[in-house]
This record gives C-alpha cells, sequence and structure tokens, in this order.
C-alpha cells in the first residue's frame, strides 16, 4: 500500500521532500522535471508543511519565516540545514510522546490543549484496521436526511443501541369496560351485520337475565314460605302433644240448669291470634302436607275490592308472597261467638281456598286424590279446627270444575251456594258433586250435615277448579265408615271445557244414584 494513501501514515523529512517534487541522489545544478513543478507552487508546500511541524512541535517561533524552495550557490549545504532543523523537530515530539505514553500508554500525545488524543495504529506498532463502511439510512418520503441527523448504529449489538426518544403524544391507556361494551353494544364503525349480531346478542342476555331472576325469586320465595309455615306448624305439634282438642263444650246453666254450649278460646286461639287477628281456625289432613293456620278478611276498607283477594299473595303474618295463605270465604259464618256464646248459626257450606303449589305446599298435595281411590281410603278425613271447638269431616265428592263457567249445561259454581233454603236445594246440590266425583265412596250424606269443601286449582283443563266436598262426622258414628274400598268413577260429567277438544260426553244420567229420599 502505497504511503499517501494510508489514513495513519505519518510522513519522514525524506518523503517530506519527496512529496514537494526533490528526487533522492540529486545532481546540483541540474534542474529535473520534477523541480519545475516545484518551483510554481514550492513557496505555499514549504510553508504549509513549515505549519504542520509548527503545530506538532508547539515550540516554533512565531517570528520564523517560512521556508522557500529557492535554489543557491550551494545547494547540498541549504538542503542539509533544513533535514537538521526538521529532525531536532521531529526528535522533540518523539521525546514528548513517549513521556507521554510512559505516564498514559492508553491514550497518544496532542499538541491541541491537555485533552488526550487516541493512540494511533502507527504508534502502538500494529496493523491498521480496516474501516467499516458507515451503513446508510433512507430517508423518509424521498427527502434528503441531513448529515447531521445520521446515527451510526454499532455493528456488535443492536441491544447495545441508544433507547429511542418517546414521542410526544401519549398513547392512551385501554379501557376494559368500553371494550367490554363495545362487544355488546352497536358502536361506530360497526357493519350492519356486526350491529344486528350485537342487538340480537344484548336482547338475549336481557331476556335470560330477567327469566333468571323471576325464577329464582319464584323459588327463594316459596323456600321461604314453607320454612315459615313449618314454624307455625311446630307451635301447633307442639299444643297438641300437650293439651287434646275436646268437642265437647256443653254446659249446664246455673239459672235454668239446662245444657247450654260454652265456648272459649283454645290453645290454637292462644298462640296465634297474637300473631294475625284474622285467624278463625287450622286445616289438616294427616299424611298429607295440609296443615296451615286458616285467616279470614270479613271486609276492607275499599268495598269495590273482593276480601277474598287479600290473602291471595299475603302470608299468615301479612307479607308478600306467591304461596299467599289458606283462608275462608269471607261471606261465610263459622263459630263467630261473643262472651263465650255463640251469636249466629254456622253457613251450611263452608268453602277454604288455596293455592296449587309445584312444591305440594299449600294445597298442592290436594291434586293426589284425583283417580287415585287407594289415596283417597288412606286419607278420607279433614281436622278442622276453630279457636273454640275441633271437628272433622268425611270427603265424600272429589271433581273438577270449570270457574270461568257459569251457563253452560256443564256449569256448577258451587263456590257460590253457602246456605240452603231447604231440603230439596240441599240435595239438589250434593247430587251435582255426586255426578261430577271421580272416586265413589259409601259415604252417605243427609240434609243437615254441615258441608266444608276445600278449593284450589287444577291442570285438567282451562280455569279448572279441583273440589273436595266433606261432611261433618256424625256424633257416635265410626270414623272411617264408608271410606273403604273405594273406585274409581267411570260415569263422570266433567266440565264443558274438557270435551272441546273431541273427548265424548260419556255421562249417563240413568246410570247415576242421587243422595236422599229418592235414592
Amino acid at each position: 500500500m502505497e504511503n499517501w494513501r494510508d489514513p495513519f501514515y505519518e510522513p519522514s523529512c525524506d518523503d517530506a521532500d519527496a512529496g514537494n517534487g526533490v528526487a533522492e541522489n540529486a545532481v546540483p545544478g541540474r534542474r529535473s522535471p520534477l523541480r519545475a513543478d516545484a518551483d510554481a507552487k514550492g513557496t505555499r508546500r514549504s510553508y504549509g508543511g513549515h505549519k504542520v511541524l509548527k503545530g506538532a512541535a508547539g515550540q516554533a517561533a512565531s517570528s520564523d519565516k517560512p521556508v522557500h524552495n529557492v535554489e543557491t550557490s550551494q545547494p547540498n549545504a541549504s538542503q542539509n540545514h533544513s533535514r537538521d532543523g526538521i529532525t531536532a523537530i521531529l526528535d522533540e515530539v518523539e521525546h514528548k510522546r513517549r513521556i507521554q505514553h510512559e505516564s498514559q500508554p492508553n491514550t497518544g500525545y496532542s499538541s491541541h490543549g491537555s485533552r488526550p488524543a487516541a493512540v494511533s495504529a502507527h504508534a502502538r506498532n500494529e496493523a491498521p484496521v480496516a474501516r467499516q463502511p458507515l451503513p446508510t439510512r433512507r430517508p423518509q418520503n424521498g427527502a434528503q436526511q441531513p448529515v447531521q441527523q445520521r446515527a451510526v448504529q454499532n455493528p456488535v449489538s443492536r441491544s447495545a443501541e441508544a433507547p429511542q426518544p418517546k414521542s410526544g403524544k401519549k398513547k392512551r391507556k385501554s379501557n376494559t369496560a368500553v371494550d367490554v361494551l363495545k362487544y355488546f353494544v352497536p358502536w361506530r364503525g360497526d357493519s350492519a351485520f356486526e350491529a344486528t349480531r350485537k342487538i340480537i346478542f344484548s336482547t338475549a342476555i336481557v331476556v335470560v337475565g330477567i327469566c333468571s331472576f323471576l325464577i329464582s325469586d319464584y323459588y327463594i320465595d316459596r323456600y321461604k314460605a314453607r320454612k315459615y309455615y313449618e314454624g307455625i306448624q311446630a307451635v301447633i305439634e307442639e299444643t297438641r302433644k300437650n293439651r287434646g282438642f275436646s268437642g265437647n263444650n256443653m254446659v249446664e246453666d246455673p239459672q235454668t240448669g239446662e245444657m247450654i254450649e260454652w265456648l272459649e278460646y283454645n290453645d290454637i286461639a292462644n298462640r296465634l291470634l297474637s300473631m294475625n287477628p284474622d285467624l278463625v281456625g287450622y286445616v289438616k289432613i294427616d299424611g298429607t302436607e295440609v296443615s296451615y293456620p286458616v285467616v279470614q278478611k270479613k271486609e276492607l276498607s275499599d268495598p269495590d275490592l273482593n276480601p277474598n283477594d287479600y290473602y291471595l299473595y299475603r302470608t299468615f303474618k301479612q307479607e308478600s308472597s306467591k304461596s299467599g295463605c289458606i283462608f275462608m270465604d269471607y261471606r261465610n259464618r263459622f263459630d263467630e261467638v261473643v262472651e263465650h256464646r255463640r251469636i249466629v248459626e254456622n253457613s251450611g257450606n263452608v268453602f277454604i281456598y288455596g293455592h296449587n303449589m309445584n312444591n305440594r305446599t299449600m294445597f298442592g298435595s290436594l291434586r293426589d286424590y284425583v283417580n287415585n281411590p287407594s289415596f283417597y281410603s288412606a286419607h278420607p278425613i279433614v281436622d278442622y279446627f276453630s279457636l273454640y271447638k275441633d271437628y272433622k269431616f268425611k270427603i265424600f265428592a272429589i271433581f273438577v270444575v270449570d270457574g270461568a263457567d257459569y251457563t253452560s249445561e256443564y256449569a256448577f259454581d258451587c263456590w257460590n251456594t253457602l246456605d240452603f233454603a231447604d231440603e230439596d236445594a240441599f240435595y239438589d246440590y250434593v247430587n251435582e258433586a255426586k255426578k261430577r266425583t271421580m272416586i265413589n265412596t259409601n259415604v252417605d250424606v243427609k240434609y243437615g250435615d254441615q258441608l266444608l269443601s276445600l278449593y284450589t286449582c287444577n291442570g285438567l283443563v282451562a280455569n279448572a277448579k279441583l273440589i273436595l266436598m266433606c261432611r261433618e262426622v256424625r256424633a257416635g258414628e265410626d270414623l272411617l265408615e264408608g271410606t273403604e274400598n273405594a273406585t274409581l268413577n267411570d260415569n263422570v260429567l266433567y266440565p264443558s271445557a274438557y270435551y272441546k277438544y273431541g273427548r265424548p260426553v260419556n255421562y249417563d244420567p240413568k246410570k247415576f244414584v242421587p243422595y236422599g229420599p229418592n235414592a
């Protein structure tokens, strides 16, 4: 490699002269071809070389004149004199460099201030390292990138790059709630298909949520009502163990000596009346879930409202509930007593209402009597305890009527007959019940018997009502007489809605055996 192409090459005195056009071993007094060109520029080159040596040595006097390359009568002596001066300057520079190298081996000497310069490969006597070409960066949008902004990348490791300065615009943090909302609600920029999908999906979620709430509320309400009535049942059972209910309320009148009825509160009244003043009794069927207090709302402040609706969706403690409460028809009269004496005769037919709950609470277990003679034979007795006496009733008819039918030939609005004007009216009524009963029993019914009817809903037809009609057990009568050997009735008169779907009318009046003297 030629010396002038080496970037770390430091010229010697001989090289300097050669650069000025003076060849070694030149003949004195003879002009060489290179000398002719040096005459034109000799002054400038000599002055420039002198300035370089001055800057390197740092001691050349400011009054020193530039060396002019002018021919003299003694050219060899002039050249020797110039070489001696340059050699002295270079020796001094080398001496200072060695001193600097001994004190700071990793730095080189510099005449420009006190800041150390990097030691060149030539000074360290090492082979020069080939320079790597600078990477080029293509400017954006075809613009010329200024040289001052061109960054040199480190070819060794990209991980060592200096961190890039952050942009002045802050990155907006993602909002999780908004992102979730965008998935369900139509948003700006959504396509028609995406918006429709979101509307349908959101509507389905709302519907499912509402249905879930209603279903859970329904079952929670039923559970709470069951637990509440179980507490009341426990109180009644404890009362029955401590004191039995007696039907003998006859005492002797001290003034006349005659036997009169003397009525006073029993333990049921003493335990439950404080919880609800509308209490009128307690109904129970052994072996079933029926065991509840009975209330009666005689009247309301608004005369346009039906008092029977008050406890339709209220519990015994008058709190809102789907289960409601067992209640007596507000038109009925039963054991109304003032000062231990009955003030009015009881209604001939007492109706007690209750819901047909799916969990079998309230009157939900009465469905077991439908078309089930064996169940009837095992549970034919209904106990009713008023606030003064206890009563027992035998079930003699189990039938279904249409609660919305009042005019057809199949209509039987039995709940509107609470008293009987005479014997014929009584037998007409109980025979209508017998025509419709699903189970044939041998329980006889006579005029003057006290009737009790349990009323609830049924799913046989729309607006179907299930009725269990009972009569009071007579004094001295066998409790189970006529309840054994019950059978299914194959000659049933169903409500009109039952025949709307093509079912045949299989009721034959000739096969019917009525109650009463004409039996």
